[in-house]
Order: structure tokens, then C-alpha cells, then sequence
């Protein structure tokens, strides 16, 4: 049988070879749009996924922040409290809420004193020319730095050894 031969459904077998590729090449392209799409899909969903993440990170630090202001307050309060004063007791009862409360959300005090100057996670404020300290020191702290689950949440504000 020749390959321009009648086949028995109507038209030859080189017009349904040609019919077949180009099915096959439509079926091809058709699957790369479907495989573009569907990464292009994941690509969103991730990119949502952390916007979201980075959204509730900013709401939470914006809150803990404000709360650690509060934290602020009621320690310096304790520093004019009389211990045997039923009020400085209740202060000191809810400053240890407070703690505990933002111990409980991953909140962690960053230890300062003693550490060498750190610009990612101090804030110097101060210098000083201590000779008993090392260069680079931080001598002093005057607002404690936090991290929320490792993150810097707050920035310790310290007192800083001048070098040499």
C-alpha cells in the first residue's frame, strides 16, 4: 500500500500522520503550560505563605515590643520599691507575669555586660574609659536587648570600653 493510499476511514495515511503530530506537538505544549502553571502556582503559594510569615512576625514584635516597654517600666518601679511595701510586692509579683508571660511567647533577655560590642544586637549609647575593661567592652546596660525565637526582637542599649 502506498503512503498517499486511501485508508479505509477517508483520507490518506500521510494526512493522518501529519493530523497525528501535530496532536502530539498540541498534547506537548499543552503539558509545558500545565507544568509552567503549576509551578507558577507553587511559586505563589509560597511566596503568600511568607509574606503571611513575615506579616505576623511584624505584628508580633510590634506587640511584644510594647510589652517589653511595660517590662521596662515596672523594673525601674522595683528599683524605688520598698520590698516590705505591699505595693512594691505587687509590682514585683507582676513583673514576674510579665516575664514569664513573654517567656512563654520565646522571648529571651540577650546577656550584655561583659560581652564585646556587637552592632548587630547592641546599640552603644555610651562610652567609657575603663581600664579595667577590654577595648570593645560593653561596661554597662542601660536598656536590656531581647530576641523572640532567636530573632533579634530589641537592640540592647550599652555602654561601650573605648578602644585603645
Amino acid at each position: 500500500m502506498e503512503d498517499n493510499a486511501v485508508s479505509a476511514h477517508g483520507g490518506s495515511d500521510q494526512e493522518w500522520k501529519e493530523k497525528l503530530e501535530a496532536a502530539q506537538q498540541e498534547a506537548a505544549e499543552n503539558h509545558n503550560k500545565y507544568m509552567r502553571a503549576l509551578a507558577e502556582s507553587e511559586n505563589m503559594r509560597k511566596r503568600l505563605e511568607r509574606l503571611c510569615e513575615d506579616r505576623m512576625w511584624q505584628d508580633k514584635k510590634r506587640l511584644l515590643t510594647q510589652f517589653l516597654e511595660v517590662a521596662d517600666h515596672l523594673e525601674e518601679a522595683l528599683r524605688y520599691a520598698d520590698a516590705d511595701d505591699p505595693l512594691g510586692a505587687g509590682i514585683h509579683i507582676t513583673y514576674q507575669q510579665m516575664h514569664k508571660l513573654l517567656g512563654q511567647e520565646g522571648v529571651q533577655p540577650l546577656q550584655s555586660v561583659g560581652d564585646v560590642f556587637d552592632p548587630s544586637i547592641h546599640e552603644a549609647v555610651d562610652l567609657s574609659s575603663n581600664g579595667e575593661s577590654a577595648p570593645n567592652q560593653v561596661t554597662n546596660e542601660y536598656r536590656k536587648g531581647y530576641t523572640l525565637n532567636g530573632r533579634l526582637l530589641r537592640p540592647a542599649r550599652v555602654q561601650v570600653n573605648r578602644p585603645g
